[in-house]
């Protein structure tokens, strides 16, 4: 059970915000808001008021979850600096069953987007920091770095997230991509 919660909290601080689809970048597309980056320093929050290639929903479809025997269906939305995000739990492929003693955790706190970075197979990404504030409606004080990349309304985060930016991935996974839902 407790390596189903490990399991879980990962893949929802796995979620993250994009880099680059058609040519673009993750930077502010606010104009107003200030030159793309302003206010971020080492992690610290995207400001409030910046609006960021991430607006809105994403979805990631009913897929396994690596290295458990369950399901799962993730969620996350970006409004401005902050970002929630839901696990659904399955035991079927098809992700109609509830797995009922695994939890459906949602979380939630604050983003912010770093530099742009070559990756190892030629694309261009975009760093992501990530500060869990609220697991499960408790406080929390996590901190994860990620990598993320958006092409044609599709949301690609790293392979795993790391707890470091030393130990930010450095490779994409593009077997289970967020979808935009709005």
């Amino acid at each position: 059970m407790k390596r189903i919660l490990v399991c879980t909290l990962v893949s929802a601080l796995m979620v993250g915000c994009g880099g680059g689809g058609n040519g673009s970048n993750l930077e502010s597309v606010n104009e107003e808001t200030g030159s793309p980056g302003e206010g971020e320093d080492n992690g610290t929050v995207t400001p409030g008021d910046q609006i960021t290639a991430l607006e809105g929903s994403w979805k990631k479809q009913c897929g396994n979850v690596d290295g458990e025997s369950h399901y799962d269906i993730v969620t996350v939305s970006f409004t401005g600096g902050r970002y929630t995000t839901s696990i659904e739990n399955y035991i079927d492929s098809g992700c109609t069953t509830p797995f009922q003693d695994a939890p459906n955790p949602v979380a939630s706190g604050d983003f912010s987007l770093g530099e742009n970075i070559l990756l190892g197979d030629g694309v261009t990404a975009t760093e992501l920091n990530i500060h869990v504030t609220q697991f499960n409606g408790a406080d929390f004080e996590i901190y994860e770095y990620d990598v993320v990349y958006i092409n044609n309304n599709v949301l690609y985060t790293g392979i795993e997230s790391g707890s470091s930016p030393d130990l930010r991935p450095t490779s994409l996974n593009y077997n289970r991509p967020f979808y935009r839902l709005n």
